[in-house]
């Protein structure tokens, strides 16, 4: 099971923790020798590369956040327009044993993406594959049948359009070499405001107010790669409407604390 805590009590710990350290660990223990000249010029350097690459990656995150939130209204919505689509078409008695097996490969595919991470979506391929040969089995003979037909082909073509950017958004996260690099940069920001902090209160303050923005971005670069910003993840409660809508059981696999996707979208 996952440890998490709420965004605000981390806040709180992250804080104090930073502005605690800047108080308890003086500045003597610090002075290893060296130009405290230097040092400052250097955090200036430090500061404006760790806040450009932060910026650019958090910018860069959040754009995928938001992609895969679309992506995924439009995934769970052509499911149940499929099986809307796909239940008029199933009126006729001779289709009948065919809307189940659309059913049966609806409820495949979704209790086969419960359990994995969005990173892992592309797993879902084989179930998309199966979905799509539904169209191959249609039989239908009138004209309401024909134009039903040709509409779920639109919302398949729309479907696969969704699912593609959900594989291709869902890989998208740092990489361990960018991960390294913010955090020497961050690290060597935080070495450097301790080491020319002095014993003032002025200066107290100033160290654990840097320090606590330079952990609170690392933590918005962590949810966001996680795909969980201010405790919102992306939800898998369309999906489940979906599997009421073709009357199969919710998924309830694993608990709902430990789901690796859940969350407000709605």
């Amino acid at each position: 099971m996952r440890f998490r805590i709420k965004v605000n009590h981390m806040l709180f710990i992250m804080i104090f923790s930073a502005f605690l350290a800047a108080y308890l660990i003086p500045s003597e223990r610090m002075n290893i020798g060296g130009d405290k000249q230097l040092i400052q010029n250097s955090i200036t350097v430090i500061g404006v590369l760790f806040g450009i690459i932060v910026g650019f990656f958090i910018a860069d995150l959040y754009t995928r956040f938001q992609k895969i939130r679309e992506c995924a209204a439009v995934d769970s919505s052509s499911l149940s327009t499929f099986y809307f689509l796909a239940s008029v078409i199933g009126e006729n008695k001779k289709n009948r044993k065919w809307l189940n097996k659309v059913e049966e490969r609806i409820n495949n595919y979704i209790h086969k993406f419960m359990p994995i991470p969005w990173e892992r979506y592309s797993e879902t391929e084989e179930e998309f594959n199966e979905l799509g040969k539904s169209l191959k089995e249609i039989k239908y003979s009138n004209e309401k049948e024909n134009m039903t037909y040709l509409s779920m082909l639109s919302v398949y073509a729309g479907h696969s359009t969704a699912r593609e950017g959900l594989v291709m958004y869902g890989k998208d996260k740092l990489t361990l070499g960018e991960w390294l690099v913010i955090s020497f940069l961050g690290i060597l920001l935080i070495l450097s405001l301790f080491y020319i902090k002095d014993g003032t209160m002025v200066s107290v303050v100033f160290t654990g107010l840097l320090t606590s923005a330079v952990l609170l971005l690392f933590v918005i670069l962590r949810d966001l790669d996680d795909l969980n910003f201010g405790e919102n993840e992306i939800s898998v409660e369309p999906y489940e409407r979906v599997l009421d809508a073709i009357g199969r059981p919710r998924y309830y696999g694993i608990k709902d604390k430990d789901r690796p996707h859940k969350g407000i979208l709605s």
